[in-house]
């Protein structure tokens, strides 16, 4: 804690405070008599979220909340995940752990019990402990659940809730908390994740017509829709077409997650769906498109039918829809903290933003995550907002990573974290002047969801790409090539054989992979409507 109280100190003699007119909460910190601890602490995870998105760090689209919270607090210019897959993201997050050394390398696999993870050493400090959840991926069934007293996972028929979902759901939380309850909140937003769907944007407006009858009317919007349908003679003909009066008719769009339930029926598209050959039932379509459904069993008559519709969105439209979705979070995280203002608890409790990994949306020929360790993947968004404790305005350009959160989190509120882990405490970071020494930064990304294994480190601004089974590298000097563009590795050679034993030593620790949680037909069919194969 010696950090922290020097931090403290410093606080009180103004030290290190940074007045922001205008903001709630921004005008100096105050003594830290005024707060003899902090009693609360919200973690917020945004999946897909890109580093250089938020306009505080000259993104593209308007964060005015976000920007109001860096303000606030200190942000983290180099923050980076070290794995691009929701799951194993967190897993480190949680545990502290490089995905290496804690086994959880895909969205399926199960975080095993024997880590001592973040929640549980809070719910052993006495912090009651609450998460809000919006990809199935991250469901109780994956482990993720250790050491939450409660655990929103409410799904309809998909494994994704919007922003406003989670909204709905933790909001109501915080309202009836009592007030001398500590406690330890993780809120999940699922968007900027595909589909690139905000709401308020103007979507195709389709039909669904069961042997000819129409039995729904939806937006092309990439949510899961269901509807029923009755087979005569054990099949039926489906038929989606634009609506009378949509006014937006893409030529292409895309369909997902086919499926019926029960599941034993066999889909055969017929007319205007095309396979995209990913083996993810992802087919584009051109309406009016038509299928086929027929019972494998001849006793099924009456069936539900499931399926998600979004526009085919070139690189161009991908990212101009991604702002929009950044831009709907940043207006849910602006309602989270008015929550926490309504409680009179901005004072006590230390918020941390941060994502799981970033996004593709056309950089390297990618529009989505996971097969790559491009830095458009890697670089992530983190702030740390805590009036009285931290400074406010500060920008940190050192280098950090996920795993730090943990011990950071632990120092500033007061408990222990486990022995051994890779995170440490970012404290030093946010004094006057203050230094960790640089470490490297290890990533990696694994098949069967990554289309190959690869690894990845990061060491003084050169950054070393490498196929794990055939050794084939890429090498980046990332302070004159932050794109990524320009391969330096045939140049360098002492720098890559460096980087490579680097990347040895770090991987040499590595425990066998996670188990993998038991999936029955429909939760596959939901992961696969994510657009996650396994």
């Amino acid at each position: 804690m010696k950090h922290l109280t020097a931090l403290k100190m410093l606080s009180a003699a103004g030290l290190v405070a940074v007045s922001v007119a205008g903001l709630a909460g921004g005008c100096g910190l105050r003594p830290p008599t005024d707060h003899p601890e902090i009693r609360r602490v919200i973690l917020v995870v945004v999946d897909t979220l890109r580093g250089d998105h938020l306009a505080c760090a000259g993104g593209p689209v308007a964060t005015p909340n976000l920007d109001a919270l860096a303000a606030r607090g200190v942000r983290f210019s180099q923050a980076r995940t070290h794995i691009p897959i929701t799951g194993p993201s967190h897993s480190s997050l949680f545990t502290g752990l490089l995905p290496s050394e804690h086994g959880v390398l895909n969205n399926t696999q199960i975080l095993a019990e024997g880590f001592e993870t973040l929640p549980e050493v809070a719910q052993a400090d006495g912090m009651r402990t609450a998460a809000f959840i919006s990809l199935g991926v991250l469901r109780d069934q994956f482990g993720l659940n250790q050491g939450f007293d409660s655990y929103d996972q409410r799904f309809e028929y998909s494994w994704e809730r919007n922003a406003g979902q989670i909204g709905d759901a933790v909001v109501p939380w915080l309202e009836e908390v009592e007030d001398r309850e500590s406690f330890l909140v993780w809120a999940h937003y699922s968007d900027p994740h595909a589909p690139y769907a905000a709401p308020g944007r103007s979507f195709a407006k389709c039909r669904l017509l069961v042997d000819g009858e129409e039995v729904a009317e939806f937006q092309a919007d990439g949510q899961t829709i269901s509807v029923p349908a009755t087979l005569t003679d054990g099949r039926c003909v489906v038929t989606l077409d634009y609506a009378e009066d949509c006014d937006v008719r893409p030529k292409t769009l895309v369909v997902k997650g086919i499926r019926t339930v029960p599941r034993s029926c066999r889909i055969e598209p017929t007319e205007g769906l095309y396979d995209t050959q990913q083996t993810r039932e992802i087919y584009h379509a051109r309406l009016p498109a038509q299928m086929e459904i027929v019972a494998e069993k001849s006793k099924i008559e009456d069936i539900e039918i499931r399926l998600s519709i979004k526009h085919w969105l070139t690189h161009d439209e991908a990212r101009r829809e991604y702002g929009f979705e950044v831009e709907y979070v940043d207006r849910e995280i602006g309602r989270l903290v008015a929550a926490l203002e309504r409680r009179g608890w901005v004072d006590d409790t230390l918020i941390i933003f941060t994502a799981d990994h970033g996004e593709g949306i056309g950089d390297h020929g990618l529009v989505g995550h996971i097969d790559q360790l491009y830095d458009s993947l890697l670089h992530v968004p983190l702030i740390m907002v805590a009036p009285g404790f931290l400074p406010e305005g500060r920008v940190v350009d050192q280098p950090v990573s996920l795993v730090d959160i943990f011990p950071t989190i632990a120092e500033l509120v007061g408990f222990s974290h486990p022995e051994g882990i890779r995170g440490r405490s970012l404290i030093p970071l946010m004094e006057p002047g203050g230094k960790l020494p640089a470490v490297p930064h290890v990533a990696l990304t694994a098949r069967p969801q990554a289309d190959s294994d690869l690894e990845a480190v990061v060491v003084d601004g050169w950054k070393l790409i490498r196929k794990r089974v055939t050794g084939e590298v890429a090498l980046f000097n990332l302070d004159a090539d932050p794109g990524e563009l320009m391969d330096l590795a045939p140049e360098f050679p002492e720098d890559v054989d460096r980087l490579n034993r680097i990347l040895d030593e770090y991987l040499a620790s590595s425990v066998s992979t996670g188990a993998w949680a038991e999936l029955d037909d429909e939760s596959r069919s939901r992961l696969e409507a994510l657009g996650y194969v396994n």
